[in-house]
């Protein structure tokens, strides 16, 4: 009987050994649930730099300006009916040579006279220098004074001055230092007014520069 019953126990215990087997383990399955999934590096990105590709267009350089118009102080002075009685200046000189200038001049026995002046260097007609009006036949007559400034390099020097008018001959004077001569003329259909100014063929010829000044030049 003892047998029987031990045997029973044997075979229960059997049984059950074999039902734990198949039983799934609740850990694992837990720790399969739990755990994290694993994360992915984020995937670098390169830039690829974009190639420029030249065009056959050429460029076109901008037009050039067109050249402006010179001021009015620029032109040369065309005189008007209204320069008439009043003293000229180097500005109311239609074309004058390099070097000559407005200032104030001591002549003879005239001190600070307003004047033009210039430098003549070289004796002759083929060395003149001319000053040139233009008068648009507005005038009728031109006086002025001419003479050497006392501080002419040569005292020697004779100063020639012949006035041309359209071209033609009017007149001509000279005068040496310490001297004044004056021109009183007229310029009835007179355009162009030139004013010729030399150093005459003479003994003192080439001793030197002489300072020529126009003094009290005034259109009526």
């Amino acid at each position: 009987m003892k047998l029987r019953i031990l045997a029973t126990v044997l075979l229960l215990g059997l049984a059950a050994t074999g039902c734990g087997d198949d039983s799934p383990d609740t850990g694992a399955v837990a720790a399969q649930t739990t755990a994290p999934a694993p994360t992915e590096s984020p995937t670098s990105t390169e830039t690829t730099p974009t190639e420029t590709i030249p065009t056959d267009t050429p460029s076109v350089d901008p037009p050039s300006e067109e050249p402006s118009e010179p001021e009015d102080s620029e032109k040369p002075a065309v005189l008007p009916p209204e320069a008439a009685n009043r003293p000229l200046t180097l500005s109311s000189i239609f074309k004058s040579p390099d070097g000559w200038r407005d200032g104030r001049y001591d002549v003879a026995d005239r001190k600070q006279a307003t004047g033009i002046g210039g430098v003549l260097n070289g004796c002759g007609d083929s060395y003149g220098q001319v000053l040139e009006l233009r008068l648009a036949n507005n005038f009728s007559k031109i006086k002025l004074e001419f003479g050497e400034s006392n501080s002419s390099e040569s005292s020697e020097q004779i100063l020639q001055v012949r006035v041309d008018g359209n071209s033609q001959y009017i007149d001509q004077k000279t005068v040496k230092l310490n001297q004044i001569a004056a021109f009183d003329l007229p310029v009835q259909k007179v355009n162009a007014l030139k004013i010729i100014l030399s150093l005459k063929d003479s003994d003192g010829c080439g001793s030197g520069e002489v300072e020529a000044v126009l003094m009290n030049m005034v259109l009526s």
